[in-house]
Formats: structure tokens, C-alpha cells, sequence
């Protein structure tokens, strides 16, 4: 604060008896300054020289260990003190401070503590430019709670009218929620073409939330996603960036080209290891080319590609921003990891970023989908959950879908000692499905994945499903159900 000839008489006018009643509170009664102490500073929170006199002599003594302030007490200990002694006769003596505290009640010394606090604090928002002055005579009716309350509330209503991300509405169940229930606006965009389960209990991919498919390094991470969200986000006609820090363009490409020459057009003669082999045969390359034909048909220029060069969420955001702008309802983030991964404050940094991530998704209506690598350490994890995302287990809290993978392992095929007992459920005659399970006998020649749904904000978290994998067309096909143990290899 600015010294008090500096401040308008109107907030200083009653500044010494303030000083005084609560100064003199601590004298009458020395073991109050247990409860203050640590609360008042003289040089901060005193203004006149009487006050920093009183209060600083009283402190003085009382660490002292005096516990009566009375006359004897007091010369005592300002006897060998010479420029505090004649400061203390100047003021008149004990009989001036005998004469204030007879009139004063100790008992009243926390509403005394409280008119000093909620004048230093109109002391200090006249410092910040606040013109306190006009409206004085209520403020003075005010305690500093219900002041600091007071402006506290001029401010959220200033900020939160001028668009600050905060939108207050009621709360009402009219006609147009029960429309929109009807009509089915809920549901996200379905990719049942790719993993009907899943998609049924996640209800599809929505915009405005960021979902976590997780697994460790090799299981197929960016394969799975290509396979079974971006191809039917791009079969349904919206449009996906992928925001890549690891692997490079030519890897992406190689990846699709086996997906559509797959899926869509059911050539099975060219996987990804002969793509970049080279040596293709007339065949091979015939298809190849009908795979770009149908690529540029039904998707170009509703695919793109963004390689960054580090872990800056920041460079994410822009890209996603950019692209939400130009029309792109979807973003995939691949890999998302901490800037400085040896950092102490790598878990802080990971929810903070995640916490981004989503006000870029609410505030441009875009899904992002990121893929996040497990712990290196949790790989003998038989149920994969949150606690293997090892430093980032609070992203948990923010994401809308939590989905984990990893391979079958040879003792979880049907009969061994961890056998996770596949299955799915009958269908009755008109195609519905029953409540009948029935048994799916694995093939241990070929290769298979198990997808944790860990967390869904649209169904029942803690479900596992099982799907067949062929990494060299990028084949996933979704079996059904299974149920692995909860322990460690």
C-alpha cells in the first residue's frame, strides 16, 4: 500500500481508532497475540505511526513472555530503551494506553480484525485503479468477507457476459429433450461396419470428446484405429486429420493401402511387408492402382495428414483448430506422450494436456481420437485397465472412451491354464440376439487381440472383447466376448 497522505480522506478518515481497537484488543489481552501473529505484519498491514508503535512494542514483549501489559510491566522493559521510551512518554505515557483499554471489550477483537482487513483491502483495490469511493457508504456496511464477495461477483458477471467459455442456461426437460432422445441425437457416428460390439456399447464415436485407444508398443494400435474408425468415418463422408509424431506419411500410406485392397475390395494377394519389397507382379500393381481409384472416388480430400516433429500439444491444437475450421469433424492424435519424458511433473503434464484437448474438442465440435503408448513394465498384465497408462492414469478422469489392447497369449486359448472363454451370444430366428452364449473355438495358428473397454460415458465400463488379427491386410475381425483373469504373468 502507498502511504497514507497519499490516499483520499474519505478511506482514511477513521483509519487510527481502526488501528487502535484492535491494537489495544492485544495489549488488554497479550495471549491473543498467539491467534494474530501470524496474520498482521506492522510494516504490510499498519498505516499510522501510532499503530506500528503499539503493535510492534506489544509484539515485542510478548515474545518476550510478558503476559500483562500493565505499567510496571511496561517501563520495565523500555527502561534501557531509549528511543522506544521517549516514543512511548511522547504518546502520553501508560495513561494513554490505560485510558483505551478500559473502553474496549477483548471479546469483540475478531470484528475489530475484521474492519482493519476489509479497509486494507479497500486501500488496496483503490491502489489498482477500483473507484471504491463511490460506493463507500455500503462497503462500510459490509464485513471483508461479504466485500471480496462483493467484487468477486462484478467480475464473474463481467467475464463470463464477454464469452470467457462459461455459458449459463436452465436446466429444463422440455419437449425438444424428449425430441432429441426420440430422434436419436445421442448417438455418435457408427462404426458397427468395423466392430458392432464395441460400437454398440461405446455408441459410436461422438464429436465434442476425446477417447484413449491404448496398448503397448507393436500390438496395433494406429492399424486397429485406421481399420475401425477412420474407414468408416470416411465410408459415412465426414473427414479425419491424422496428427502423427512417430511414423511418417510413406507408413500410414502402406498401412491403407492394405486396408482398402482388403476391405474393400477383397484382394488379399499384396500385404504391407511385399509393398515395400517391391518386385510387384503385373497383378499386384493392377490392384494397387484400383485401390487408388477407389481411394480417390470415395475419399480424397477428406483425409489428411500432419506430421509434427515433437510431443507440443500446442502444435496439436493448431493443426486440429485449423482443420475443424476447413470443415473436419474428426482428428486422430498418434502418439500422445509428454513433452519431456524424464520430467517430475510428467503426470501434470499429461492431464493438463488431455484437459486442452477437450476444450479444443467442445469449443470447435470435433471428436479427437489419441492413441497412447502403455508402460513398458505393466506388459505381463493379464486385465488391462487405467493403472497401466502408468504416468497418465488421471487422463482417465477427462476422456469420454478408455479403451486398451494387447495380445492373446498362448495359455489364454481354450482349455489352457488361463483360458479366457470366448464367446458370443445366439441369435434367434429373426436375427436378434438371445441370451444364449455360446462357446468360439479359437484357432492357435492365428493371431488374436484383446480390447479392454475400461471407461465409457455411454454404457457399462469393464468389458472385454476379442478380435481375430492379420496385420499383413490389416484384417481385424470382432469375435465376441471373453473374460481374462485379474492377475499378472
Amino acid at each position: 500500500m502507498q502511504k497514507i497522505d497519499n490516499y483520499p480522506n474519505e478511506l482514511i478518515e477513521n483509519r487510527e481508532m481502526i488501528e487502535a481497537n484492535f491494537i489495544f484488543c492485544l495489549w488488554k489481552n497479550p495471549e491473543l497475540f498467539y491467534d494474530y501473529e501470524k496474520e498482521v505484519r506492522a510494516d504490510r498491514d499498519l498505516m499510522t505511526e501510532d499503530g506500528i508503535f503499539y503493535y510492534s512494542l506489544g509484539y515485542e514483549m510478548f515474545v518476550k513472555g510478558y503476559k500483562s501489559f500493565d505499567d510496571a510491566s511496561i517501563y520495565s522493559y523500555i527502561e534501557d530503551k531509549e528511543v522506544i521510551k521517549n516514543g512511548f512518554t511522547r504518546r502520553g505515557g501508560y495513561k494513554t494506553v490505560d485510558d483505551i483499554k478500559k473502553i474496549l471489550n477483548e471479546e469483540n477483537i475478531d470484528t475489530y480484525y475484521d474492519e482493519l482487513v476489509k479497509n486494507n483491502m479497500l486501500l488496496k483495490l483503490n491502489d489498482k485503479g477500483f473507484n471504491v469511493i463511490n460506493e463507500l457508504a455500503k462497503f462500510k456496511k459490509m464485513s471483508s468477507t461479504q466485500l471480496y464477495n462483493y467484487f468477486e461477483y462484478q467480475l464473474d458477471n463481467i467475464f463470463l457476459s464477454r464469452g470467457a467459455g462459461v455459458k449459463i442456461e436452465d436446466l429444463d426437460i422440455d419437449d425438444d429433450f424428449i425430441e432429441a432422445c426420440d430422434a436419436g441425437e445421442e448417438m455418435g457416428l457408427s462404426y458397427a461396419s468395423a466392430c458392432p460390439l464395441l460400437n454398440f456399447h461405446t455408441l459410436g464415436l461422438h464429436k465434442s470428446n476425446v477417447q484413449i485407444f491404448a496398448g503397448f508398443s507393436g500390438t496395433g494400435k494406429t492399424s486397429f484405429c485406421i481399420s475401425s474408425y477412420i474407414m468408416p468415418i470416411l465410408d459415412q463422408g465426414e473427414s479425419i486429420v491424422i496428427v502423427a509424431n512417430e511414423m511418417n506419411k510413406r507408413a500410414w500410406q502402406h498401412i491403407l493401402m492394405a486396408t482398402i485392397l482388403s476391405q474393400k475390395l477383397g484382394y488379399y494377394g499384396l500385404g504391407r511387408k511385399k509393398q515395400k519389397m517391391g518386385g510387384l507382379s503385373v497383378e499386384q500393381k493392377q490392384k494397387m492402382k484400383e485401390a487408388k481409384e477407389y481411394y480417390n472416388t470415395h475419399y480424397k480430400g477428406r483425409l489428411k495428414f500432419a506430421k509434427i516433429y515433437d510431443y507440443s500439444v500446442e502444435d496439436v491444437k493448431k493443426v486440429i483448430r485449423k482443420m475443424a475450421k476447413q470443415g473436419f469433424g474428426y482428428a486422430l492424435y498418434d502418439t500422445f506422450k509428454a513433452e519431456d519424458a524424464a520430467s517430475a511433473t510428467v503426470t501434470g503434464e499429461l492431464i493438463e494436456a488431455s484437459k486442452q484437448l477437450l476444450q479444443v474438442a467442445e469449443k470447435e465440435n470435433i471428436g479427437i481420437i489419441i492413441t497412447m503408448q502403455l508402460a513398458i513394465y505393466m506388459e505381463n498384465t493379464r486385465y488391462l485397465s487405467s493403472a497401466c497408462l502408468s504416468n497418465a492414469k488421471g487422463v482417465k478422469e477427462i476422456v469420454s472412451e478408455l479403451v486398451l489392447t494387447r495380445p492373446l497369449w498362448d495359455d489364454e486359448f481354450n482349455g489352457q491354464k488361463f483360458d479366457v472363454h470366448p464367446y458370443r451370444f445366439k441369435k434367434d430366428s429373426t436375427g436378434k440376439f438371445t441370451k444364449i452364449k455360446e462357446e468360439i473355438q479359437l484357432n492357435p495358428d492365428k493371431k488374436y487381440r484383446l480390447v479392454f473397454l475400461d471407461k465409457t460415458r455411454n454404457d457399462e465400463g469393464e468389458t472385454v472383447l476379442l478380435y481375430q488379427f492379420d496385420g499383413a491386410w490389416n484384417k481385424w475381425i470382432e469375435l465376441g466376448y471373453c473374460t481374462p483373469k485379474h492377475q499378472r504373468a
